[in-house]
């Protein structure tokens, strides 16, 4: 990306007057850090900090720029280099919202086009179907907090619904059921396996 950028961009600053947080007035200039492209490190650094207050919307990459070049990964990359040299952004001007801000507002319509979504738009057909898994493994942790223990041993037959793991009381977590009938296979500490 770095390498078209630097070759292919040719400054029309697209990217920066498209982008939302430029036009709320905060100092994020995409063109100038895809400029950074063409510097060395040292040189680098006074661009990268117009990337300092991207907040990676992509509009730019996605919208904006007539070349399709990446100018959001550009600030990504800038914003990374400008932290690994510990260096910090200093609002210089007070934040005054661009006075074009109204008239530069993307349609949706026009963004689904140019991200070819549009073909994807269309009736889904409802196909009713039943899944009947041969096996299944059931977690013991799915969710936040403690794993329930295992209620079930090896070679028990159990009931769709059926208890199989429980957590013990005053903990948090969840219990956890069967969801086929069917035979237990293996039970481990993090897994109860059912075969129907």
């Amino acid at each position: 990306m770095a390498h078209i950028g630097k070759s292919a961009c040719d400054q029309c600053s697209y990217c920066t007057e498209f982008c939302p947080r430029y036009l709320l007035g905060y100092e994020v200039q995409p063109h100038k850090v895809m400029r950074s492209l063409g510097f060395t490190l040292t040189g680098g650094d006074i661009w990268n900090q117009w990337s300092e207050l991207c907040c990676a919307c992509g509009l730019c990459t996605l919208y904006a720029c007539p070349e399709d070049l990446y100018p959001k990964e550009a600030c990504d990359q800038g914003k990374q280099d400008r932290r690994a040299a510990g260096l910090k952004f200093v609002q210089q001007a007070p934040v005054e919202v661009h006075p074009m801000k109204e008239y530069r507002r993307v349609p949706l319509s026009q963004l689904r086009r140019r991200l070819q979504v549009e073909e994807y738009e269309r009736e889904t057909p409802y196909q009713e179907g039943t899944s009947q898994p041969a096996m299944v493994r059931i977690k013991l942790k799915q969710h936040a907090g403690q794993a329930a223990n295992p209620t079930v041993q090896d070679g028990k037959k159990v009931k769709k619904g059926q208890l199989v793991g429980r957590v013990e009381d005053g903990k948090l977590g969840a219990n956890v059921h069967a969801s086929i009938d069917g035979k237990v296979r293996a039970v481990t500490a993090e897994y109860v396996e059912i075969s129907a």
